[in-house]
Formats: C-alpha cells, sequence, structure tokens
C-alpha cells in the first residue's frame, strides 16, 4: 500500500534515496555514481518541465530521456583552456536506465509508488567493449611530459605525477582505491598498499622497486605541502577528488599529444593485460586486480589469446603462406 506521501517531488525521492545509499554505508564512489546520474536526470526534467509529483511520471518520460543521453554532444574541458567534444554512443544510457531502475525499485519498496515507469522498457546491457591498452609509446609520451616538469621548474608536479601513473599501472589500483590512500597505507619498504576497494572492501596492492623509488621522492616533495594526511595531494596541498583526477589525466593526456579515448581506468586495464603476460596466471590476475570471481578476469585472458593468436598468425600460421597461394 503506498504511503500518503505519493505525491512526493521527484527532486525529493532522489534526495531521499541518496540518504538511504549512505545510511546503508556504500562506497564513496558509488554515492557519487548515482548522485551524478540522478542529477543530469533532474536537469533534464527541470529544463523539459515535466510533472513536479513522481507518479505522473510515465514510461514515455523515460524513453525520452535516455534518447537524449544516448545521442546528446556535449562538450567539456581538458585543462589549459582547451575543450574537448564528446558524442555520446547508444550504450551511453545503460548506466542511467540502471540508475533510474534502482531509484524507481527503491520508490516502490519504500510505499512511494505501485509500480515503476520502467517495467515496460527493456533495455538489453551492451556488451563489454574488447579490452584495449594504453600502447608503450604513449605510456612513455605521459612519463616524458613528467620528467620535462621536473626538469623545468615543475618538480612538485612532475614527480607526483609520475608516482601516480607508475603506481596506477603497477599495482592496478581503481581511480576511488587511489583517491582513498592515506600516508600509513603506502608501505615503501614492503612495496605494498592498504587500499580500501569496492563496496568498503580491504585489500592490498602491491608495486615495484622501481616505483617504490619515486614514490619516495614523491613523499619529501609532498612534506613541503600538505595540509592532510592524503598519500596525493594537489599543487595547494590539498586531497583530490574524484573529477580533480579524472582531469589531471585529460590534460596530461593532451600535453603529452595521447588522443587515443580512455581515461584512469584504461591505465588498470593496461596493468592486467601486461600483469597476464607475464604470469600466465588468470587466478593470480584474480587476486591481483581483487576480483570477486574469476569469471570477472576472464575479459583480459581473452584479450592475451586473441594477441597470441595474431602473432602465431604472423609467424607462420597464415593459411594463404601455409598453402603456398599468390
Amino acid at each position: 500500500m503506498k504511503k500518503q506521501t505519493n505525491r512526493i517531488d521527484t527532486k525529493d525521492l532522489v534526495e531521499g534515496f541518496l540518504f538511504s545509499l549512505q545510511a546503508d554505508g556504500k562506497a564513496v564512489r558509488t554515492y557519487e555514481y548515482y548522485t551524478n546520474n540522478l542529477q543530469h536526470f533532474l536537469n533534464y526534467v527541470n529544463d523539459h518541465n515535466w510533472p513536479d509529483k513522481i507518479h505522473q511520471i510515465e514510461s514515455q518520460h523515460i524513453r525520452e530521456f535516455l534518447a537524449y543521453v544516448a545521442s546528446r554532444t556535449y562538450t567539456h574541458g581538458a585543462g589549459n583552456g582547451t575543450q574537448i567534444t564528446r558524442h555520446s554512443k547508444p550504450s551511453s544510457a545503460w548506466p542511467y536506465f540502471r540508475t533510474l531502475r534502482r531509484l524507481f525499485n527503491w520508490a516502490i519498496e519504500e510505499g512511494f509508488l505501485d509500480s515503476s515507469p520502467l517495467a515496460t522498457i527493456h533495455f538489453k546491457q551492451p556488451s563489454e567493449p574488447q579490452i584495449q591498452p594504453y600502447t608503450v609509446e604513449e605510456l612513455q609520451r605521459l612519463l616524458a611530459v613528467c620528467e620535462l616538469d621536473m626538469k623545468t621548474n615543475a618538480y612538485f608536479t612532475g614527480i607526483r605525477n609520475k608516482g601516480m601513473l607508475l603506481l596506477f599501472i603497477d599495482s592496478a589500483t581503481r581511480l576511488g582505491e587511489m583517491i582513498g590512500l592515506k600516508i600509513n597505507d603506502v608501505d615503501l619498504n614492503n612495496r605494498i598498499l592498504h587500499i580500501l576497494g569496492k563496496g568498503n572492501k580491504k585489500g592490498i596492492a602491491p608495486f615495484s622497486s622501481i616505483t617504490a623509488k619515486v614514490l619516495w621522492n614523491w613523499e619529501i616533495q609532498r612534506k613541503l605541502r600538505a595540509k592532510t594526511n592524503y598519500f596525493w595531494i594537489t599543487e595547494e596541498g590539498n586531497a583530490f577528488s574524484i573529477e580533480g583526477l579524472k582531469s589531471w589525466l585529460k590534460r596530461l593526456k593532451v600535453r603529452a599529444g595521447v588522443h587515443s579515448p580512455g581515461g584512469i581506468h584504461r591505465l588498470r586495464h593496461t596493468a592486467a593485460l601486461q600483469y597476464l603476460r607475464g604470469t600466465r596466471d588468470s587466478f593470480l590476475l584474480q587476486l591481483f586486480l581483487r576480483h570477486e570471481s574469476l569469471e570477472m578476469s576472464r575479459r583480459y585472458t581473452q584479450g592475451l589469446k586473441q594477441e597470441e593468436a595474431i602473432e602465431a598468425h604472423r609467424n607462420g600460421g597464415s593459411p594463404v603462406e601455409g598453402l603456398g597461394l599468390g
């Protein structure tokens, strides 16, 4: 039975849902994910004069919004006054569909609605894209920018950026894990990170002696400006935000002339594939990536097998060459 509050405003419902996520102890990254998606939804609701009350929103409204996010064109800054234009793909609507489905299901559970406007909308989850790591050349160009800064009166920025790049690649850390690192979480002697992963699960991640040397130098520079105990800080001495760290890599890619798609999570893909090339062990990869199941790591195994198939073709496996054709 619906509550007397079934006339609740859409904005109030969203606020209540987000509060419930916090009350349930969801990870900060999860909370921010839903907050960002739902803010875009509320902006669209306001801009297009949708009904104020949640029970008045129908499936046709949701379809309209999903069509918009699947086809929009938008521009955002990439640092130094540079603007990047992005064109959405149909798969861009999937995160919003998932978000709204959870929002309206929560509204039903709480008694605000009897049914969801998404009940008649069938949205097939997009297939996972093929894993594409950054190339060695791209990584070298990114690191070259760091080295240049270190040699041209921007040592603080250069050593920090170099340390972050190497640590992302060496330990396959996620964005939220890197943001959350504090001084005591980085064990240089044992070359181990103590991280808080997805779902607030504690874990450890290794890094090499090469990375450790850079991090040691970074700690020296960090002490001169730090206003917080977070390991990674801005030039002003404050902790990075999620959006700030995303913007950090975008700016670095622009400066390095790296124009291929992908952001910070692509560094994790790069780490995973290189780790698998070195170990040839999918179970160890699962542990390295801190995946809950082996199935989650299978995408990387398939990507490596594709590489091996191509390499075998080029080294004697070509059917045309083998048959003596051409």
